[in-house]
């Protein structure tokens, strides 16, 4: 099952060099429950719908915003939904991945001690690279310019936590570096502010996780509103090159 929220955002027209009408700029997001737009307060406060907005009021357009994203998603499971319906990457502007959380939540449960650990999360890195470069290349293939996010990290004060993430950001830098993809450093923008952008942040421990109640792993308002103007900051100038080559993408003809 795929979520698909639609929103137009619309801003007046304010400069002469973009009198000319346009037509709407599609941005697709996918990813897992981050994108879902867990714990923010209302979906209009999701990282996606603040990128939209701040897209519109920059670009001076309209921006409808498409998410393809689930709570528990893995990697493998993006990249099955972006083969499964190619129309909806096919159609978009500009895309922009957030996932690999489950990855690791994944690799941990099925490892039945910490030397195991190590190999799960070698053999997750693995399958990680392989989903995003399928991503990254169905984007290429269409002319869409692709944002790979980092991923922030919501226990910044235990060594496994970041060691894993730090792990998987390699492998978002790389596969990026080799696709030609955009990198937007998330974990950047949230380092050091962990407690003010995570809902329900309590000690920044994995042992938070054990404490009950909802474990303490995604944005509150705040964090989407930073992730979502952050990526804004890249979006845009992807957008607009392609309005200036109209249908032509970015990394090739999309004819």
């Amino acid at each position: 099952m795929k979520l698909r929220w639609f929103i137009v955002c619309r801003r007046p027209f304010r400069l002469r060099a973009l009198a000319r009408e346009w037509m709407s700029v599609i941005v697709l997001h996918l990813g897992d429950s981050i994108a879902y737009g867990e714990r923010a307060s209302r979906p209009t406060r999701a990282y996606p719908q603040v990128a939209a907005r701040a897209l519109a009021a920059e670009v001076r357009a309209p921006v409808e915003t498409r998410v393809v994203a689930q709570p528990g998603w893995t990697s493998a499971d993006l990249a099955a939904s972006v083969e499964a319906d190619k129309q909806a990457l096919a159609s978009a502007d500009v895309a922009a991945v957030l996932v690999g959380g489950d990855d690791l939540v994944q690799a941990a449960v099925t490892a039945p001690s910490e030397g195991h650990l190590h190999r799960q999360l070698r053999a997750a890195y693995q399958r990680y690279a392989g989903d995003l470069a399928f991503i990254a290349a169905s984007c290429r293939w269409h002319g869409v310019p692709l944002v790979l996010c980092t991923l922030y990290n919501p226990f910044p004060h235990s060594p496994l936590a970041a060691s894993a993430i730090r792990g998987l950001n390699g492998v978002v830098t790389r596969v990026g570096a080799r696709l030609g993809a955009f990198i937007a450093p998330v974990d950047a923008w949230f380092a050091g502010r962990e407690p003010l952008l995570i809902a329900g942040y309590r000690t920044g421990r994995l042992d938070d996780v054990l404490a009950g109640g909802r474990a303490p792993v995604h944005p509150n308002d705040l964090g989407h509103q930073v992730i979502g103007l952050g990526l804004a900051a890249y979006i845009s100038p992807l957008a607009a090159m392609r309005h200036r080559l109209g249908s032509t993408g970015v990394w090739h003809s999309r004819r």
